[in-house]
């Protein structure tokens, strides 16, 4: 689910326009370039019915937006939001609507690169395989 979660977000004009390809699963390379966005399983989520699992999922995603200025990551999480809740069907993978549950503002000081601004988005993301 993550490769097709990033092909999707990487074939949104809107977000790929401002972070270009710059999409990591857990940890940004060090130095590269900003703005990028870096994402994290939180929880997978499966769901039930009283047979059992039924097939759909509804994964807990942490999505970091990186900047050198708040106004770089703002727009970043705002294009993300809009791309995640929109259905879609990439690959082997159909996503449902997706459900933005929290959202934080941090910074960093970061050796060699200096005061790096973050938010923190965590989505609820309802996909099932195909």
């Amino acid at each position: 689910m993550e490769a097709d979660l990033i092909a999707r977000l990487l074939a949104d004009s809107g977000l790929s326009a401002l972070v270009d390809s710059r999409m990591n699963i857990l940890v940004r390379p060090q130095m590269e370039a900003l703005p990028a966005i870096t994402l994290q399983k939180v929880a997978p989520g499966r769901a039930y019915t009283f047979s059992g699992a039924d097939g759909a999922h509804g994964t807990l995603m942490q999505f970091d937006a990186w900047g050198k200025r708040i106004s770089d990551v703002k727009p970043i999480m705002a294009a993300l939001t809009a791309a995640l809740e929109q259905p879609s069907t990439v690959g082997g993978t159909q996503f449902g609507m997706s459900f933005l549950q929290s959202e934080r503002d941090s910074l960093e000081e970061v050796p060699g690169e200096g005061t790096i601004y973050r938010i923190s988005a965590d989505f609820l993301i309802w996909w099932q395989h195909l």
